[in-house]
């Protein structure tokens, strides 16, 4: 009994040893570039439709600040690009389940992103702004006078959500919403008072096509900064990018970019 026990216990050990190294191995890390002549690995960026860091176009395709910015930088690299649009709460489990291989999509830096992701370094600034019909707008200065919104919506897994949380807030105002977007169509809508968002997308949006009668405002949040990020195992390829995006703030690329899509910040 004793010797068909160690036989069991052998074996649940190297079952459980295999599922290790499967999960912790080189199953979903990004490879090296394949030899001149072989189809190029084509890297998985995670996206959401984020106007104007990434979208489609008319004709479906992915642009954008980021979107153009990661495609350049990954051919360089010798890699082709796909988007994939991602639940912006659940990119680091994207990420982690070889889903994504690259986070990169107006991503603000945190202290809990450094622990779970290998971010680059930042390339772009942001802030978190709020988002009202104009005719509010005078009635939010700071961030004190959230306390006297009816109503706040902001993206579950945001920049936003983490302002907000150090705000001491009534919950029951607190809405959160599975895309950035969303919380212009409950501002919108009236299902909403305030939309808590980003600045880069609040200056595409405000005051144009259907959002004609929204407007953004800076109340006092702190400013922000992007980065891309890749799983612990693929950090060797965020400092190959951090190597392309020094090139790109010296040589132009960045601000031709800021420039296109009518980023002031």
């Amino acid at each position: 009994m004793k010797k068909l026990l160690a036989i069991v216990c052998s074996f649940l050990l190297l079952v459980s040893g295999a599922a290790l190294f499967t999960a912790c191995g080189n199953t979903i890390t990004i490879p090296y570039p394949n030899p001149e002549g072989e189809e190029a690995y084509v890297i998985k960026v995670g996206v959401t439709n984020y106007e104007p860091m990434d979208y489609k176009d008319e004709n479906g395709q992915w642009i954008g600040f980021d979107a153009d910015l990661a495609k350049k930088a990954f051919n360089e690299l010798g890699y082709d690009v796909t988007y994939v649009e991602i639940d912006w709460d659940f990119k680091v489990t994207s990420l982690d389940s070889g889903e994504i291989d690259v986070i990169w999509n107006g991503m603000t830096i945190t202290d809990e992103l450094r622990e779970k992701v290998a971010l680059t370094d930042p390339y772009l600034t942001n802030q978190q702004v709020i988002v009202v019909k104009t005719e509010n707008l005078s009635k939010f200065e700071t961030t004190a006078d959230l306390s006297n919104a009816t109503s706040i919506v902001f993206e579950k897994g945001s920049a936003a959500e983490t302002e907000l949380e150090k705000l001491s807030l009534d919950e029951n105002k607190l809405l959160g919403a599975s895309k950035q977007l969303d919380a212009f169509f409950e501002v919108n809508a009236g299902a909403s008072e305030v939309a808590v968002v980003d600045k880069t997308m609040a200056q595409s949006l405000c005051g144009t096509g259907s959002y004609a009668g929204l407007s953004y405002k800076e109340i006092g949040f702190e400013p922000e900064y992007f980065a891309a990020g890749f799983r612990k195992s693929d950090s060797e390829m965020a400092e190959r990018i951090n190597t392309l995006l020094a090139k790109y703030t010296q040589d132009g690329t960045i601000d031709a970019l800021k420039a296109q899509y009518g980023i002031t910040l």
